[in-house]
């Protein structure tokens, strides 16, 4: 492989500039020339005169002529502290994902230190062969029974056959609204609430933590497909009962009166969920006198 030639008597080695040499085969040239007692110097000016720009060092030239006069025998790196020499078997992808189904929001450094493994190593297994991706939870205010999805769905059909017979008309004239609970408290961040899921899985879904020890204060609000038309905050101490939600209407006629002059009567389209004060007869006589028609709302929305 090294090209020689005779200059004046002299031996004289000419550089293989494209010679792409390994780290292992240079190494092996440093063992050879060290057990034949060649100085670091003129071991290092030879490998530059073969290998050209893809030498080593001289100080690491050097470095491995001195541990292999000091009796190494393996030309192979040195296992680096706390890495796994270990390849991606089907047995180490399925306790990745045994990890994962008992615990979603497991992060990839826990999995690296419970396995022994790379954090590359995860990674590569999270995503490109289990296909995992993670993503933030979706916050739903309850989980409905079969019962109630279906009835969300004929609903939801009776309203879109309503659109397409009326179209801008039927949504021009709804107005909406509902009653939430406004907590005094941090809640936690989307980061915190990630969970791992395959391409196709549903998305997480978590339900609305109740802190009973912090303040917290009931908003009632009502808008309709361009703006807000009422918020309304209770007293401390009350919640939202027939005759309340009767009152609340009423505050709604006036605010509607003042902020949409005519709207009223033009119609109105009054969209309400199915909870208790909403649907007792002090609200159905309240709706009724303001001149509105009612639609059936889809259990536990507005």
């Amino acid at each position: 492989m090294v090209a020689r030639r005779r200059e004046g008597g002299h031996s004289s080695y000419r550089p293989l500039r494209n010679m792409q040499a390994s780290k292992k085969e240079q190494r092996g040239v440093i063992r050879f020339l060290a057990a034949e007692g060649v100085g670091g110097r003129e071991m290092y000016r030879r490998m530059k005169a073969v290998y050209g720009e893809y030498r080593m060092s001289r100080s690491t030239v050097v470095e491995w002529r001195k541990r292999f006069l000091e009796g190494r025998e393996l030309l192979e790196d040195d296992a680096r502290p706390g890495q796994a020499n270990r390849v991606i078997t089907p047995e180490m992808i399925a306790e990745v994902h045994d990890l994962v189904l008992n615990n979603r929001r497991v992060t990839v450094d826990e999995i690296h230190r419970l396995l022994c493994i790379s954090v590359g190593t995860t990674h590569t297994i999270m995503h490109q062969h289990l296909k995992f991706r993670k993503i933030c939870a979706q916050w739903v205010p309850h989980q409905l029974i079969a019962e109630q999805r279906n009835n969300r769905v004929a609903l939801s059909l009776s309203h879109l056959q309503r659109y397409h017979e009326e179209e801008y008309g039927f949504l021009s004239h709804i107005v909406t609204g509902d009653e939430t609970w406004c907590h005094h408290f941090e809640p936690k961040s989307k980061r915190q609430s990630k969970e791992w899921k395959h391409a196709t899985s549903p998305p997480p879904k978590k339900l609305k933590a109740v802190h009973s020890s912090s303040g917290k204060v009931m908003m009632s609000f009502f808008f309709y497909h361009k703006s807000p038309l009422l918020v309304e905050f209770l007293e401390r101490g009350t919640t939202i009962n027939a005759q309340r939600y009767q009152a609340t209407l009423q505050n709604l006629k006036r605010a509607i009166k003042s902020k949409r002059p005519g709207m009223l009567s033009n119609g109105i389209i009054f969209m309400h969920d199915n909870a208790r004060p909403h649907t007792a007869n002090a609200a159905a006589v309240s709706v009724g006198n303001a001149g509105t028609s009612t639609v059936q709302s889809r259990p536990f929305t507005v």
